[in-house]
């Protein structure tokens, strides 16, 4: 017969072979979590093995594509610089062709180039625009490099008005030549316009004022004035001054042959014509225009060399008020 003592030492001895299955069983289970766990993490490492390579590769060809990018920019840079020298190459012979064989004034050219940047200046053009207007005053007379030898040779008053016609057309055939190169597009569109005249006259459309392209009336304003020096005693500043403002609203703009008479006295004045600009309120009864004085609309109030009155004064200052005049006024020194 079992004793009490040994039926609870029985128990006791079950009770722990119980818990050393259940124990043996969560050890096994553990093993099995971290055989999973390692075998999640040897795949892992392979997988991260992978990525490395690939990423090692994606570098490699990031490099090549640096590489292979510097080498294309460096090759485009060559290219536009070789474009840009052909350019200016093209540019030049034009220009030496027109020289030669076109004017009978040398460096024309150079000298609209220089009065028209002075002029679209004073409009806040960029220097796109301004590079554009530059290129078209050095070719402006491209077009006459296809009229013939006997007509472009000839006095102007013995030409039928079938050869007039060819020094009529010459911008739009220029304009024509140049367009065939896309550098020389915007110049050629200021060139084409060359004729058009501020009155609504000119060709190719008859344009007026306004509507005339703003650099091709610079440009026009700019060939005006060194044809004009061929014609007029230069060192009579009067004399010059006085043909310029014939051409205000019929051949040019107003706007532009004021900044041409300004243009005028700062580069060609001399001891015999002096002037100093002041202001709209500085003028006094007594003093005499250096140049013409218009608003900035294109209206002309007077005439170079006009003696100022109290009148005058009165009347300039009544049209700043609504149209002002530009902000420095010459008058002779």
């Amino acid at each position: 017969m079992i004793t009490q003592s040994e039926q609870k030492k029985k128990q006791q001895f079950e009770s722990y072979n119980q818990e050393i299955t259940d124990q043996k069983r969560k050890l096994e289970k553990s093993f099995e979590y971290l055989e999973k766990f390692k075998a999640e993490l040897k795949e892992t490492k392979n997988q991260l093995f992978e990525d490395r390579t690939t990423l090692n590769n994606a570098f490699k060809q990031l490099d090549q594509m640096t590489r292979e990018r510097k080498r294309i920019k460096k090759e485009i840079k060559t290219v536009k610089n070789t474009l840009l020298d052909n350019i200016n190459g093209f540019s030049k012979i034009m220009s030496n062709l027109i020289t030669t064989r076109i004017e009978k004034n040398r460096g024309h050219g150079e000298r609209v180039a220089y009065i028209a940047h002075f002029v679209a200046a004073r409009f806040g053009f960029d220097e796109k625009k301004l590079e554009d207007l530059r290129k078209a005053a050095m070719l402006h007379e491209v077009g006459l490099l296809l009229v013939p030898d006997n007509i472009l040779q000839k006095p102007e008053e013995k030409l039928s008005d079938y050869e007039k016609d060819f020094f009529i057309q010459y911008p739009l055939k220029g304009a024509d030549l140049l367009a065939n190169c896309s550098e020389f597009k915007n110049c050629a569109k200021i060139i084409y316009n060359l004729h058009e005249n501020s009155d609504g006259t000119g060709t190719p459309q008859g344009l007026k004022r306004r509507y005339i392209p703003l650099l091709s009336r610079i440009l026009a304003g700019a060939d005006v004035f060194d044809s004009l020096q061929d014609e007029v005693d230069v060192s009579s500043l009067e004399l010059f001054l006085e043909k310029l403002e014939k051409f205000s609203g019929t051949r040019l703009d107003p706007n532009i042959v004021a900044l041409l008479e300004k243009y005028a006295v700062i580069h060609m004045g001399s001891e015999g014509y002096k002037v100093r600009g002041v202001g709209v309120h500085q003028l006094e009864p007594g003093m005499t225009l250096g140049t013409a004085l218009f608003t900035n609309t294109g209206t002309k109030l007077f005439s170079v060399n006009t003696l100022l009155t109290k009148e005058a004064i009165d009347k300039i200052k009544k049209y700043t008020m609504e149209y002002p005049v530009y902000e420095i006024v010459y008058i002779r020194a």
